[in-house]
């Protein structure tokens, strides 16, 4: 190989790792001019444990696009497993925090089960979900919020700090870290990953395409179920309009931390500092008094560079292959 094809090669992996990193280090920059306050420690704490349950979900997210799929359903499924949480700590008391979990499983087995097993397509099902999981929410919920009024055991979660870190976003990096050991070192999470790099030839090698999306949705499902603890503990209770919008920003979050759509690739810890540049950027307009609707629309250019931005590296990468093939 000659210098300048190795130097080809590793510009599309530099050019996606970086993307996560440079847009958060961009946002600091603005708004240190913009909103000073952003920066401050009291401030910085609080974004990080309000991103704490989107970088949950964003990870949890990344590991269904690594197969080439998506799952639009996270944000109803975090609202259902909220509201399941708090009614199951009303009935057993601290020991029904594991419903939470337990919810968003069940709802990420279930899209397994119809995208791996019954051909349905991602998009299908996961819209169904979406439907579902919001119907049952307010259904159960009676269409109000769940209030704990016997004492909450999650208001550590929500609030509480270890070592002067936010506790919700040490369960983020404690998430991410398991995750990335799963996706790493076990022969389940290896699999993901070439599943979505090459879904024909990992079934030519004993691969299940059936069971590996089980896994995946699956723990797209528990991380929307972990993320609703987050938000069980920070607002004492479970509400069924929880996470709306919530799947947007995951799979942008995904996507500015290098998780390509064309599956194959994705790092956790660059998917939490991608979480992290978009509540940055929520929180900074939000303190130099850009109104509602300008948030959204700005969150929404986001959403569309983030997109190109993956089709570029994308079309980057091809041609670097191309280049390689002609020159051999």
């Amino acid at each position: 190989m000659t210098v300048p094809n190795a130097l080809r090669e590793r510009t599309a992996p530099i050019m996606r790792n970086a993307l996560a990193p440079l847009c958060l280090a961009a946002s600091l920059i603005t708004f240190f001019n913009l909103a000073p306050g952003e920066l401050e420690p009291t401030n910085f704490k609080n974004v990080l444990a309000q991103c704490s349950p989107l970088a949950i979900v964003a990870v949890g997210q990344m590991v269904v696009l690594v197969t080439r799929g998506f799952d639009i359903s996270v944000g109803s499924v975090t609202a259902l497993s909220a509201v399941a949480g708090a009614l199951a700590i009303r009935a057993f008391g601290a020991a029904g925090i594991v419903a939470a979990p337990l919810a968003g499983l069940a709802c990420g087995l279930v899209n397994g089960g119809l995208i791996g097993r019954l051909g349905v397509q991602p998009v299908i099902a996961t819209l169904g979900m979406l439907s579902v999981a919001r119907g049952l929410a307010l259904l159960i919920s009676g269409d109000r919020a769940v209030i704990l009024h016997d004492g909450n055991p999650l208001s550590g979660l929500g609030y509480d700090e270890v070592l002067g870190v936010p506790a919700a976003f040490v369960l983020a990096l404690a998430f991410a870290a398991l995750l990335a050991g799963f996706l790493r070192r076990a022969a389940a999470g290896r699999r993901v990953y070439m599943l979505g790099s090459n879904p024909a030839g990992a079934e030519m090698v004993g691969v299940s395409r059936r069971v590996t999306l089980a896994w995946a949705y699956g723990i797209a499902g528990l991380s929307a179920g972990v993320a609703a603890t987050i938000l069980v503990g920070r607002a004492g209770g479970g509400l069924p309009t929880d996470g709306q919008g919530l799947e947007l920003q995951a799979i942008a979050a995904a996507v500015i931390g290098g998780v390509s759509l064309a599956g194959g690739m994705g790092r956790p810890w660059l998917v939490l500092v991608g979480a992290l540049f978009i509540e940055s950027l929520n929180n900074g307009l939000t303190l130099a008094g850009y109104s509602q609707f300008l948030q959204e629309i700005i969150l929404g250019a986001v959403i569309l560079l983030a997109g190109l931005a993956d089709h570029l590296i994308r079309r980057a990468a091809a041609s670097q292959r191309l280049k390689e093939a002609i020159d051999a």
